[in-house]
């Protein structure tokens, strides 16, 4: 009995310090800013992960002012992170919302939207796609 009960132990201690050890945390020289946590988009759409074999994609996207993306959708989660500059993105409902510099933009899922930079300076910003080999991650609406 004492031997089970040390063995517990001891995994629950493992745990406890893996968790710990293996988390990127704030110290010397390290800080930290959590930038988002969130299962939504940011029109408040629950985030659902594709089925398949996962394929990560990155890009850096830059918009004139003024420039705007055609009606688009996306099969799989997406998010962007504004780098410089901001962008408006206007949901088939007809939702608005802008992003600025800083902001993390959870992209809407299988919705039509598109976005322009409403600033007046380039917008520069990243986006992250997790999909799969079988699904698109932008599909351009026909006009």
């Amino acid at each position: 009995m004492f031997k089970n009960i040390s063995l517990f132990t001891i995994f629950c201690l493992f745990i406890l310090n893996s968790q710990t050890l293996w988390a990127i945390e704030s110290s010397s020289g390290i800080q930290i800013e959590n930038l988002i946590d969130t299962s939504s988009s940011w029109n408040g759409d629950p985030i659902n992960y594709p089925k398949g074999a996962a394929k990560i994609t990155s890009m850096l996207v830059q918009m004139d002012p003024g420039a705007k993306t055609p009606n688009h959708f996306h099969q799989v989660p997406s998010f962007g992170y504004i780098l410089e500059g901001e962008i408006t993105v206007v949901s088939e409902t007809l939702e608005e919302k802008k992003f600025i510099q800083g902001d993390v933009v959870i992209e809407l899922i299988n919705k039509t939207h598109y976005g322009y930079n409403s600033g007046t300076e380039p917008v520069k910003f990243i986006v992250f796609y997790m999909g799969t080999d079988d699904l698109k991650n932008t599909i351009i609406q026909a006009k």
